[in-house]
């Protein structure tokens, strides 16, 4: 299913808002098809971390929920706000150019290019973070890296890897604005890419976004 930047720009923020309003198995239910794109898009070793990354930390979020009393029931439903959110975005990432995101919020969200760019960079460094730490934790368990011990232990002794990953985080941001400069990156950055239309399917899911967002208003004519 091809949908166009801006319309997966709609869904992604109306799944943070729908978190808020819809049932748990509503909820639920988004985050059982968010799974399945992703799976379907983008299958690969860093999406699975990713995804395991964030279930991780959803379990730690929901464990210090219930450590300051909250009830079972809703540091369950919290996490599982938190995880349907943030899995949106990753999404529209898996699904949709970054050059394409820049474009619509320029055109349809009338965002300067300046802050466009800021955005959808931050998003394109997610990924190649994650996968930087991979190779960067690879390289240094050749070299003799290892994580054994208590807590405290291997939390220092992850320096070694904190430290080159962030000196290559560096260099990709230093080799970036250098590329900006020397393409005269300003105003027109966006205006010669093709303008991407909407379609009739992403006529269809903007509807389906409509309808959603507005179920707190005709709920009450549901049957109970």
């Amino acid at each position: 299913m091809k949908l166009n930047a801006f319309t997966w720009i709609i869904v992604t923020l109306a799944v943070t808002a729908w978190v808020f309003i819809l049932p748990l198995e509503a909820v639920a239910t988004i985050l059982v098809l968010q799974l399945v794109l992703l799976l379907y898009f983008k299958r690969s070793k860093t999406m699975l971390a990713a995804i395991g990354g964030l279930a991780v930390f959803t379990g730690m979020m929901v464990l210090l929920q219930l450590l300051f009393g909250s009830p079972l029931n809703v540091s369950l439903f919290g996490g599982l706000r938190m995880l349907v959110m943030t899995l949106a975005f990753l999404c529209m990432l898996a699904t949709t150019r970054i050059q394409s995101i820049a474009k619509a919020l320029v055109d349809r969200f009338h965002l300067p290019v300046e802050y466009a760019f800021m955005l959808t960079a931050a998003l394109r460094f997610v990924p190649n973070f994650l996968e930087d730490s991979s190779i960067t934790l690879d390289a240094q368990s050749c070299r003799g890296y290892s994580n054994r011990g208590n807590a405290l232990k291997r939390l220092l002794s992850y320096v070694v890897v904190i430290r080159p990953l962030v000196m290559r985080a560096v260099a990709k941001s230093e080799t970036l604005a250098l590329s900006m400069e020397l393409r005269g990156f300003g105003a027109n950055t966006y205006k010669n890419m093709p303008k991407e239309e909407l379609t009739l399917t992403d006529f269809v899911v903007l509807l389906i976004v409509v309808v959603l967002s507005t179920y707190p208003f005709w709920k009450k004519f549901l049957p109970v």
